[in-house]
């Protein structure tokens, strides 16, 4: 694979997340540290065990979580499109 590597410019940056814009790409990404990726994971994964067992009294608290983390993603990403002036790739 010869594909020259350009830099990324990275358009936000809120905690453990980054907006960053690929080049070649229309729409910027949305970056996660490794780590909290990871922990990511594992909530779904306890979700899924929750769900598996049937304890969905307890299976409310890692979506919140899930959700809460994702919602914050999206909120990060939709800012720094509206200031970069990118249009959503998803409809709102």
């Amino acid at each position: 694979m010869d594909k020259s590597i350009e830099p990324a410019e990275v358009l936000a940056v809120d905690g453990n997340f980054a907006v960053v814009q690929l080049p070649g790409r229309n729409f910027p990404a949305a970056a996660i540290q490794g780590d909290s990726l990871s922990v990511l994971r594992d909530t779904i994964k306890e979700l899924s065990e929750c769900i598996a067992e049937g304890d969905l009294d307890e299976a409310k608290y890692p979506l919140a979580e899930i959700e809460s983390v994702i919602s914050a993603m999206m909120s990060t990403y939709e800012d720094a499109s509206r200031v970069r002036g990118f249009k959503l790739p998803y409809a709102t």
